[in-house]
């Protein structure tokens, strides 16, 4: 076996291309296919030698956007992406790429050069060789007239030749291989921009890239608050801790309770709630008449501190002002410092949601990707698709694919095929033909073992085999498929009766909206436990989006209907008349007067732990199946600050498991599976039995005709024989 050859290419260009904002940059971008056909040509001896020293920039702020893991590329043409977002209020400075490299000893003493792209469009070209195993680290500076606002996509394209005395490949070996380190980062320069208190910049100054811990922000509600005021700021509280990084430090409270160091303040509360400081404000800006049927969002400084003041004669107005600012596509559209929010918007979006194509479960490529997907080079080939379910989804029986794709006519059609997977299990595969080449088909319904499953995402993966490759083929040889845009996924949501922490935030987000729930807290409550439901409510909707529905209510408002949501019971045994009539279901109960927890058969609790813990239990709901219920609850009121410290770190959320969850003092966790456990039963349609027994079907039917058969003729010869007898009598 000769020296090997090997054209390695790697692409990080758009393989899924994002919508993003208008771009920073006026010029316009190549097309995909005009990228393509640039670095398919390429000739790794044009390349220039690779910046090794870091850039000397300088900027106010900075920002890395790490590469969460090690990425390995091998074969002779591969793709992968890599976004990183660039905040709309950001007076970008500088941007470079910092890219640490291991390289095979295969791609030894040739010319072999990595292309880099931001957005499309080439940026540079570097020469890279083996360097004895030693990792290596480039600086590729990025052009600012490149950078769009929103998501930018950073490419990497590796190209190397490995040649025997013939320019010849010997064979395809995964020894051949370039590895981007996960240390491998971006960074981005900026100054802020001044906010200028326009509306269309929030969250921002509110929440920024500088502090992304939120600590000096004050989400601020009356301390009479109504149900429907707290449910605004419980909403609104949990979107801006999408901007949050690692440690949630925003603040829900009283007004009561409102601190002097606050850098942002966000006030809910009707108008006729309002102090008469800030019902001053919003006379002094807006016309009061007009609340009585429209929300208002007014956007102020106070002493220096930035105020944003949400406010209505209307309760029902709050929640329309609040969706408005969670809303991008809506509140971008507010480039002064006030807005007027009419009622009906909330309704009319929830009305499209439930016609929406999407919310039924049914996607096409181009929603789920942007675009079609090509796939280029010998070999195996992949493409994967993320799916945008959250916590708590499992496939439907009735979930059904269809692909529509079309691949090169030199391929070795005995080996080439399609594999579909549904996370890393095989559903469907297909041998591809020459026939079909310019338009195939592979159409499936999900086999009966995934269904019930939960995966995050969709490979498609082709064998793109060519006859008798021993030399590399020019660009334009180079084998392909490509799937269409119009192709379908439908993937509706499935029976999920598994109740656990770890399928947060299921069940009570579901499509990134609040899922039919209602909170139910104590006549009165602190600014401790406010801080520390904000939390827990966050918790539950990381991924948040507006329009879904929520209602905040006192124990003593609730009725029998809003039993039958899913339920967030919140309190002490004392305090919440709901905590004790769930307590008989709950794993850890209270005694007889609420005054401590009692020991079971799972841990028996010491006198000073049974009345300092505070727990987290979900439940099956009583009241309505299909429901849940979450009891946060504890003995003493006090307790809710070692939940809210416990809420603060991410990665405590992460912890969360089981079904019943305990948190003393010291931040210490024990979770347990408390609550039974049932298993849904599907009963295999006709189909599916004659499908999965076929073999064993097909001798069934034959022997059961052959049994028939038999007993016919023995009948036809009993009554031959009966009637030949009565004649001769």
């Amino acid at each position: 076996m000769g020296k090997r050859m090997l054209w390695f290419l790697c692409c990080l260009f758009a393989a899924f291309t994002l919508t993003a904002p208008a771009a920073l940059a006026e010029d316009a971008s190549p097309s995909h296919e005009e990228l393509l056909e640039k670095l398919v040509n390429a000739d790794p001896e044009d390349a220039q030698r690779a910046l090794v020293d870091r850039p000397e920039v300088s900027a106010p702020h900075h920002k890395d956007f790490p590469y969460a893991s090690d990425v390995v590329l091998s074969g002779l043409f591969q793709t992968h992406t890599f976004y990183f977002y660039a905040e709309n209020y950001w007076d970008a400075r500088y941007a470079y790429a910092e890219i640490q490299l291991d390289v095979s000893q295969l791609i030894s003493d040739v010319p072999a050069s990595l292309t880099f792209t931001l957005n499309d469009s080439p940026v540079v070209s570097y020469l890279i060789d083996y360097q004895n195993g030693r990792s290596q680290t480039f600086y590729v500076p990025l052009p600012m007239r490149l950078l769009r606002e929103g998501y930018n996509v950073f490419g990497v394209t590796g190209y190397a030749r490995i040649l025997d005395d013939e320019g010849c490949l010997d064979d395809f070996t995964d020894a051949n291989w370039v590895a981007i380190r996960k240390e491998s980062y971006i960074q981005v320069g900026y100054a802020l921009r001044e906010h200028g208190r326009r509306l269309s910049y929030f969250p921002y100054p509110f929440m920024t890239s500088v502090d992304e811990t939120g600590s000096g922000t004050y989400v601020v509600v009356p301390h009479t608050m109504t149900g429907r005021e707290l449910e605004a700021a419980l909403t609104l509280r949990a979107a801006l801790a999408r901007k949050t990084g690692g440690e949630d430090l925003i603040h829900l409270i009283m007004e009561s309770d409102m601190p002097q160091e606050a850098t942002g303040l966000i006030v809910v509360a009707e108008y006729d709630h309002l102090s008469s400081a800030y019902r001053a404000v919003v006379d002094a800006h807006a016309n009061p008449d007009a609340l009585t049927e429209k929300g208002l969002a007014l956007f102020v400084e106070q002493n220096g501190t930035p105020l944003l003041l949400i406010t209505s004669r209307d309760p029902d107005c709050l929640m329309e002002a609040v969706a408005m600012l969670m809303d991008e596509e809506r509140v971008t559209q507010e480039t002064g410092s006030m807005a007027y929010v009419s009622k009906g918007g909330i309704a009319l979006k929830r009305s499209f949601a439930a016609e929406n194509l999407t919310a039924s479960g049914r996607f096409t490529l181009e929603s789920l990707a942007g675009r079609g997907m090509e796939l280029i080079g010998p070999f195996h080939q992949e493409a994967v698709i993320y799916l945008p379910y959250s916590g708590g989804f499992v496939l439907s029986e009735a979930s059904k694919v269809v692909l529509n794709f079309r691949y090169s006519k030199n391929l070795d059609f005995d080996r080439a095929m399609i594999t579909v997977y549904w996370g890393d299990v095989p559903v469907a595969s297909k041998k591809l033909t020459a026939e079909n080449a310019d338009g195939d088909e592979l159409s499936f319904t999900m086999p009966y073992d995934v269904i019930g499953t939960h995966a995050d995402s969709i490979r498609i993966a082709f064998e793109l085999e060519l006859p008798e490759l021993f030399c590399t083929p020019r660009m334009d040889e180079m084998p392909w498929a490509y799937i269409a845009e119009d192709s379908v996924f439908y993937l509706p949501v499935g029976e999920n009766t598994a109740y656990q922490f770890q399928l947060r935030p299921y069940p009570f987000e579901q499509g990134a909206v609040f899922n039919n729930l209602a909170v139910v807290i104590p006549e009165t409550m602190d600014s401790v436990q406010l801080q520390a439901l904000g939390q827990l409510i966050t918790a539950y909707g990381v991924s948040l989006e507006p329009y879904g529905d929520i209602a905040v209510l006192r124990d003593t408002e609730i009725t029998d209907e809003m039993k039958n949501r899913h339920l967030i019971v919140w309190g002490t045994y004392q305090d919440n008349a709901l905590v004790r009539e769930l307590n008989g279901r709950m794993g850890f109960a209270f005694n007889e007067d609420g005054s401590a927890y009692r020991s079971n058969s799972r841990l028996v609790l010491s006198e000073r732990y049974a009345v300092e813990m505070v727990t987290l239990q979900l439940l099956g709901s009583p009241y309505e199946t299909g429901r849940a219920v979450l009891v946060c609850s504890t003995v003493s009121r006090g307790n809710f600050r070692t939940l809210s410290r416990f809420l603060e770190e991410e990665e405590n959320l992460w912890a969360l498991s089981g079904d019943t969850v305990l948190i003393d003092s010291e931040l210490e966790l024990k979770a347990y599976d408390m609550q039974e456990k049932t298993v849904r039963q599907q009963a295999p349609i006709l189909r599916q039995l004659l499908e999965e027994n076929r073999s064993s079907t097909i001798f069934s039917i034959i022997a059961l005709s052959v049994m028939l058969l038999l007993l016919l003729t023995i009948v036809l010869i009993f009554a031959r024989t009966y009637w030949n007898q009565k004649n001769k009598k």
